[in-house]
């Protein structure tokens, strides 16, 4: 996955997530409880009807990501091989936007709608060559060469072409 529950809810908060993943009436899920779970986290302190909410409201949060891991795919095929194998930070903040408006549903803000918005005209500039994700095409990210480098042309002019004026 490009994204994890555990990235999102540290990109939106977990209360947010919370009550768009939580479908029931009541809604028995919190954020703790929602953290908890995505971390892999112990629910032994919550109701049986609390820990089937959050895993149904979990299971829903994986399934959005995982769709918005099928549109980066989408976008990436005919450049990457997909899935990438290394996951730079902006692919994984896109995948976030892709899944929180999912999340929404027909009840998204402007914001998130524009974050969409963006999230997919960032996946269109990388699948155009636009944007480098600093992943080479095996998708894997190339070693860093930091060291200094020296680069030079042919002099224009040089001591013995000088013609006397040197």
């Amino acid at each position: 996955m490009y994204a994890t529950a555990t990235n999102l809810l540290d990109q939106f908060g977990a209360e947010e997530i919370a009550q768009r993943a939580d479908r029931g009436t009541p809604r028995l899920v919190t954020a703790a409880m929602l953290a908890t779970a995505a971390s892999g986290g112990s629910m032994s302190g919550y109701t049986a009807g609390e820990q089937a909410a959050t895993v149904k409201a979990l299971a829903l949060v994986n399934s959005k990501l995982l769709d918005a891991d099928s549109v980066i795919n989408g976008y990436f095929t005919t450049r990457y091989p997909v899935p990438l194998t290394t996951v730079p930070r902006l692919v994984m903040v896109a995948a976030c936007d892709l899944a929180r408006y999912a999340l929404y549903d027909d009840m998204a803000t402007e914001q998130i709608m524009q974050r969409n918005k963006d999230a997919v005209k960032l996946l269109e500039s990388i699948a155009s060559g636009k944007v480098n994700l600093g992943v080479d095409v095996s998708g894997i990210k190339p070693a860093a060469n930091d060291a200094a480098q020296i680069s030079s042309t042919t002099p224009v002019f040089r001591r013995g072409e000088a013609g006397g004026f040197i």
